[in-house]
């Protein structure tokens, strides 16, 4: 029996020996074919002709054009307009919102919470079609305002859903101590609460910002005379490509790696801790 045993281990090793070279190779291959086409769009970024076959002289006429460009630069803070105040109301209603699923029980709980993944899930065109017939049946016209209500349709649940599973590990155990020690319920949650949640709080934020900051299919239904930076981009395109375009796309690759650089540092596996000042 133990002889099997040792067998059977002996082949199990052998054949994941046998497997694992090619799946690090097989790894390797999905890597170069999702980041070739941005090592591509950041070389050409740097071309001196506006070919898109061949590469000439290194040089920074088309990030000197991008930032002269008037009309480019609008777009710029009308995107960072526009997802600063989505994630400032996602983060209101979704840190809410993740309390108020955790800490309160009501008929129809898992159908809220199905029904609040909804943005997320469905596809953009879907929610950006929904919310212009809602605007026109209104009567609200396009602009900001429309534009900063439909991101903050998908970016409220992205913060509630991190904030809600930081949550569900915290327990109550540490606000029914404070409470225990005399401290009000504000306090609780000002004082132990949220700076034991803040870690998720910013992740979910820097994950709605990237988000909103990168949408176009839900702006492009909502948008009217007041463009964001990827309907601009976009609009760019339609009249074919140019080194521009390869050049703003470099600057917006670059801030979504800090981005999620920063989203990577907050929403890491460490367990919360709260400091107690003496």
């Amino acid at each position: 029996m133990q002889n099997r045993i040792k067998g059977t281990d002996l082949k199990l090793r052998e054949r994941r020996k046998f497997r694992f070279p090619y799946l690090g190779i097989y790894s390797i291959l999905i890597y170069i074919f999702l980041y070739t086409p941005l090592i591509v769009v950041v070389l050409f970024s740097f071309s001196g002709t506006k070919s898109t076959v061949s590469f000439s002289a290194v040089t920074l006429k088309w990030y000197q054009e991008l930032f002269q460009n008037s009309e480019l630069v609008s777009s710029l803070l009308h995107s960072l307009q526009v997802s600063l105040t989505a994630v400032l109301f996602a983060i209101i209603l979704g840190t809410s919102g993740a309390f108020f699923i955790v800490r309160v029980n009501f008929p129809g709980k898992r159908l809220f919470i199905t029904l609040s993944q909804l943005p997320i899930i469905l596809p953009g065109i879907i929610i950006g079609i929904a919310m212009l017939i809602f605007f026109i049946n209104l009567k609200v016209p396009l602009s900001m305002l429309t534009i900063t209500i439909g991101h903050i349709s998908f970016t409220a649940p992205v913060v509630m859903f991190q904030v809600t599973s930081r949550l569900l590990r915290l327990g109550k155990n540490y606000e029914d101590a404070a409470k225990d020690l005399g401290a009000s319920p504000v306090k609780t949650l000002f004082l132990v609460t949220i700076p034991m949640i803040k870690t998720a709080i910013i992740g979910g934020a820097l994950l709605a910002f990237a988000m909103s900051f990168d949408e176009i299919i839900i702006t492009y239904f909502l948008t009217g005379s007041w463009t964001t930076l990827p309907v601009y981009i976009y609009g760019m395109m339609r009249f074919g490509l140019s080194p521009q375009v390869y050049a703003v796309s470099t600057v917006i690759l670059l801030f979504s790696i800090t981005v999620i650089f920063f989203m990577a540092r907050f929403t890491g596996t460490r367990a919360e801790e709260l400091e107690v000042k003496k």
